[in-house]
């Protein structure tokens, strides 16, 4: 659940196309081999064969624009062949001329498409779940599968995946149960359906741009088009397999139709038998550096002990980088508001910590402290070659600041704290006991609209569990729809890693650590936050200021700040 533990054998990379980035896995040395991944999915359900090809192959296996990470494609309804072209600039951008392509469902036809448009590119095209409806499903599932999907102030949106992910592992299509529709198949477990969440989550609305091409996709006019080595299949269990017959009688020669039979052990190998009898050539080439992307965040991946660390960067004019760090529960999303005001003022840099967002979990669950954060977030700094940094710190994320001004004095110059963890004993251990807990997965679903309910009382009651008169958090209530949404779909990557993240918090001795900080601290707080007044008491050699009412104003309180 939640971000992927370390794998030191797949790395995670983003390359820029234009003024957006796809984002691609990969493994291993060899002749390079593409793997596409099914909607609303992205390169993460393809792990298990990245890491099993990975041995002959350089695998590359990229989130399909507009899913997983990857940024929408940017075309208004785009059709496969706008997809298949994608596949090429992909490509282009990381020096490969050839490759073996495997495609599963959406795969499947993007690989189709890219095949048939791009023949003389491609060493043999693995097509499984290949797309062929005819025209009364097409225009059914056109009306009535891709429902727009838009947050609800109530978290419902969220209730009504879990439902609809649920029943599409029951019927397909899934909004059509009966006999006729009814799959024969195991029902999801509840971590599956879990897993399935949150791919979903990472597309949100754009889902429906990939998905809505391969429904558009119509295969049996695609197929006489090949001109490379070519295998159409399905497993017998899969609902595709019965779109094979309607594919023309008459096919190229180099075009194979057959079905997988009922296994599903037996696909891997038997794809892993074909690439290793067409793919060859040179190794693949290293991969290229992400480039800027002009007036916004742009996304890259830090390697650290262990693994990776996700970070949204952007690009300043001068004067010091900043680094932007979220709190426990949180990712670089959260703060991408705050980091994005400050794009052409400073170089801004914001991780996500070990175990939260897409950075791997390079500490694991047990013993996680500010200090263990703070050290990755150095280790981090030291790859990028920073040697110094102004540090703005959200709640938590102002803690990892705090420890690392201790474990590097001169390299965080200034340390802006947004939200001082500032709490007396009986408030420590009030916090420790009620403020989280691990996340429990339930069959239904309902520890989703637990978390929705959780997340956005935090806007309304500090503590948000105390619900009363006078636990109101003074001024405008911080319950935006699309920001508890941000947050929630953050929780629910970090899973677990969020109560040990807010067990290290609260368990921080703040008061002794600002008052050894050798570092200029300014205490920063909306108006009526009660822990910064208490911090900036505690500790009056430290700056306080009380933070204007837009989010993103903040950033300016910041860098007056950094700027002094």
């Amino acid at each position: 659940m939640g971000t992927e533990a370390p794998n030191t054998k797949i790395t995670r990379h983003f390359v820029t196309i234009g003024n957006r980035q796809v984002h691609y896995r990969r493994a291993g040395k060899g002749p390079p081999v593409l793997l596409l991944h099914q909607s609303p999915k992205s390169s993460r359900e393809l792990l298990p064969l990245i890491d099993a090809f990975s041995a002959h192959f350089t695998i590359l296996a990229p989130d399909t624009p507009g899913n997983g990470n990857s940024d929408p494609i940017g075309i208004d309804n785009p059709t496969m062949d706008d997809y298949g072209d994608n596949t090429a600039l992909f490509l282009d951008a990381l020096g490969v001329d050839k490759v073996g392509v495997y495609g599963f469902h959406t795969g499947a036809c993007v690989g189709g498409a890219f095949a048939s448009r791009h023949p003389e590119r491609v060493h043999v095209a693995i097509l499984n779940g290949f797309v062929s409806l005819t025209a009364e499903e097409r225009a059914d599932i056109l009306a009535n599968y891709l429902t727009e999907f838009r947050p609800a102030w109530d978290g419902g949106h969220l209730t009504w995946l879990w439902a609809r992910l649920r029943e599409q592992t029951v019927f397909f299509p899934w909004y059509r149960p009966s006999a006729a529709t009814r799959s024969q198949g195991n029902m999801a477990t509840p971590d599956n359906l879990h897993e399935g969440t949150l791919e979903f989550l990472r597309a949100g609305d754009e889902y429906r741009d990939p998905y809505g091409a391969a429904f558009k996709f119509i295969g049996a006019e695609v197929a006489p088009k090949f001109r490379s080595p070519t295998y159409i299949c399905a497993s017998d269990w899969d609902p595709l397999v019965k779109h094979l017959p309607r594919l023309p009688d008459t096919l190229p020669d180099c075009v194979t139709v057959q079905s997988l039979g009922p296994g599903r052990d037996t696909v891997a190998p038997w794809v892993l038998e074909k690439l290793k009898q067409y793919a060859k050539g040179p190794d693949a080439p290293p991969p290229p550096e992400a480039k800027p992307l002009d007036g916004r965040t742009w996304q890259d991946f830090v390697a650290v002990d262990g693994g990776q660390l996700h970070v949204r960067r952007g690009d300043g004019v001068g004067g010091m980088p900043v680094l932007v760090q979220h709190g426990a529960a949180g990712d670089n999303t959260v703060v991408d508001d705050l980091s994005r005001s400050m794009v052409g003022k400073r170089t801004v840099f914001a991780f996500d910590l070990p175990g939260n967002g897409e950075s791997d979990n390079t500490i694991g669950a047990d013993g996680v402290t500010m200090a263990r954060y703070a050290e990755v977030v150095g280790q981090a700094m030291d790859t990028l070659g920073l040697d110094a940094v102004d540090f703005l710190g959200m709640k938590g994320g102002g803690l990892v600041g705090l420890e690392l001004a201790g474990q590097r004095p001169g390299q965080v110059k200034h340390l802006c704290l947004n939200g001082a963890s500032y709490y007396s004993d009986t408030e420590r251990k009030d916090l420790l006991a009620n403020y989280s807990a691990p996340v429990e997965i339930d069959w239904y679903g309902g520890f989703l609209i637990k978390c929705w309910h959780m997340t956005r009382d935090q806007g309304l009651y500090w503590p948000w569990y105390r619900r009363t008169s006078d636990a109101i958090i003074p001024g405008e209530p911080h319950v935006d729809t699309k920001m508890v949404h941000r947050r929630v779909v953050a929780l629910l990557k970090a899973g677990d890693m969020h109560h040990h993240a807010y067990q290290a918090q609260f368990s921080y001795p703040t008061h002794d650590k600002l008052r050894a900080v050798q570092a200029p601290v300014l205490l920063c707080g909306r108006e009526g936050d009660a822990r910064t007044e208490a911090a900036a008491k505690g500790a009056p050699q430290c700056a306080h200021a009380v933070l204007p009412g837009a989010v993103s104003e903040w950033g300016n309180t910041a860098l007056e700040f950094f700027a002094g």
